[in-house]
């Protein structure tokens, strides 16, 4: 079992994005966080309780996922082949999305199969659940049924996260269609389960506080110099484009670290 060591692909992780940032960076702006953020800006206001009207807008949706994902492997190409272009490292990414799809569609499936399952157990397991189920009415036994629900899926959803995050560096570098990837990075991670799954939970964290700490001081900002952030308004576009600018900056280094550890577990 080869040996791992989150630390020496964190410091190659940083040497190379200060190194290479100039490309990184644009990459990660167009292909990753640019969609997103249009996305976002888009979205109909919703009301409370209830999905944005459709629209045109849902088209973008998975159009910023296919971009989204053609960017992460494209940087993470890079961070695998040190002196392949942008051009070489975005063509590699386009080649691979495909099986990247794949993948994702195997494991949305299997996913959706399992909280089908979590979920009528804990609703059969509740007493009042089922009635209230059938009926469609959110009560106390329902409220109790999905909390339960959650709680067992969640620690399940992070595992198997752990256990397939190595997906996308086997995509990058390596060629093979969806199960062949699914099983690479299951190789690759027997061992290690326990400490990724520590450096999910703890990348998750720390990305979303700072999401959260960045976008709550400049919506303080807005509020200050423009007025409420109102659904449409210049505020939240604004405030959005700062998302974006976090989003811009974090995620070279994610998929860097990622691939770093792709390298060490298959050397």
């Amino acid at each position: 079992m080869a040996t791992l060591s989150i630390t020496a692909a964190w410091e190659e992780t940083a040497a190379f994005v200060r190194r290479e940032g100039r490309l990184l960076f644009p990459v990660s702006f167009m292909l990753i966080a640019l969609p997103t953020a249009l996305v976002e800006a888009l979205t109909p206001a919703a009301v409370p309780g209830q999905a944005p009207a459709g629209g045109a807008w849902l088209l973008l949706f998975p159009i910023a996922l296919l971009l989204s994902a053609i960017g992460n492997l494209a940087i993470t190409c890079l961070a695998l082949r040190p002196g392949m272009s942008v051009a070489e490292a975005l063509r590699r990414g386009a080649a691979r999305l495909i099986a990247l799809v794949g993948v994702a569609l195997i494991v949305g499936v299997a996913l959706f199969l399992l909280f089908m399952v979590i979920v009528t157990a804990a609703v059969s397991a509740v007493p009042g659940a089922v009635e209230a189920a059938k009926a469609g009415v959110a009560n106390e036994a329902f409220a109790k049924a999905a909390l339960l629900s959650a709680v067992a899926l969640l620690p399940v959803v992070v595992y198997f996260g752990a256990r397939l995050m190595l997906v996308t560096p086997a995509a990058a570098g390596e060629d093979g269609g969806p199960l062949r990837l699914i099983g690479r990075s299951w190789s690759l991670t027997r061992g290690h389960a326990a400490r990724l799954v520590g450096l999910l939970v703890l990348l998750f964290c720390a990305y979303g506080a700072l999401l959260i700490a960045v976008q709550s001081m400049a919506g303080l900002a807005v509020i200050a110099l423009i007025g409420p952030p109102d659904p449409g308004s210049l505020g939240a576009f604004l405030i959005t484009l700062v998302g974006a600018g976090i989003t811009t900056l974090v995620s070279p280094y994610l998929s860097t670290l990622i691939a770093r550890i792709h390298a060490q577990l298959s050397s």
